[in-house]
């Protein structure tokens, strides 16, 4: 089984992002030489997993129109690994016996896919890496067999850190490179991406509770960790600076949290916008913006991830 399928192009694609609390939905109309419209974007809270197929059938349309589900950050893991070197037919079970002893369960209850990290020839520092997406075959299992039970037209399995690669790769700063972060309650995640390409994922243990909790001690904390990316990212790749940072929205502390990270960066920094990307016709709704964008993001990938 395989965790990424192939894009077949449609004009009409909808984006899921399903965490523990809410299942997000956006659906998208792209016309070749045109900005993406958006047509519907809900979010609905989950009260447990029965009525999840039922909310599917609410909050998504049917028939053919793809469907990119994003998973739940805590259903898989993305590994930065030393890149095999192997023939690519011995890709996949070279990386499988790399992350067995890396993830917290059984490689062979694993569905593994990868992804390379372009540029590497210039490389500072070494060996090659490369992405390991690695999930339980059988949660991957049970999300297609409930959104395909919802007569949902399923395309791809995705994972966060891919959908912001995708929101990123929608804007000009991507071209130079640029820094993104998405806060749910408990954790983060920060992404450096260049000209389409994820280089650098990093998870952090503060989320937005944290954030409200102990104001700026926490924004601090949050600035270290994208320094330390940062930092990471200018040792490792040889890439020029980043352009930006931009912050997914919908955190209440939003304006003292970018207030803070303009003080210790550089570049510019602000509130990633759905109206840079794509054309609106409605206004998005204030809660669980930042989960509607990462299920935008799951709509507007474009390309196949495949060994």
């Amino acid at each position: 089984m395989k965790l990424f399928r192939k894009r077949v192009r449609h004009h009409a694609v909808t984006g899921l992002h399903l965490t523990r609390q809410s299942l997000s939905a956006v659906s998208l109309d792209q016309q070749r030489g045109r900005k993406p419209r958006l047509t519907r974007a809900e979010c609905r809270d989950l009260a447990g997993d029965s009525q999840l197929e039922k909310l599917l059938h609410e909050v998504a349309p049917g028939g053919k129109s793809p469907v990119t589900l994003v998973m739940p950050e805590d259903q898989y893991e993305l590994l930065l690994v030393d890149a095999p070197r192997v023939e690519p037919s011995e890709l996949r079970a070279a990386v499988r016996w790399k992350v067995r002893n890396l993830i917290d369960f059984h490689i062979d209850d694993a569905v593994i896919d990868v992804f390379e990290i372009p540029g590497q020839q210039n490389r500072p520092q070494g060996q090659a890496m490369m992405y390991a997406v690695a999930a339980r075959a059988r949660e991957v299992r049970e999300y297609i067999d409930l959104i395909e039970g919802a007569d949902l037209n399923l395309q791809v399995i995705d994972v966060t850190e891919m959908a912001m690669r995708n929101l990123a790769a929608r804007l000009d700063d991507d071209v130079r490179g640029m820094a993104m972060l998405y806060l749910d309650d408990q954790h983060g995640i920060i992404t450096i991406t260049r000209q389409g390409s994820l280089y650098l994922s990093r998870r952090v243990e503060t989320g937005i509770e944290q954030l409200l909790r102990e104001g700026r001690s926490a924004e601090q904390q949050i600035a270290l960790e994208i320094q330390r990316s940062l930092d990471y990212y200018d040792s490792h790749f040889g890439q020029p600076p980043v352009a930006s940072l931009r912050v997914l929205p919908g955190l209440d502390a939003q304006e003292t949290l970018l207030a803070t990270l303009r003080e210790s960066f550089a570049f510019e920094v602000e509130t990633y916008l759905a109206e840079d990307v794509v054309t609106l016709d409605f206004t998005l709704p204030e809660s669980h913006q930042a989960e509607l964008l990462i299920a935008l993001g799951g709509a507007l990938r474009q390309e196949e991830i495949s060994l």
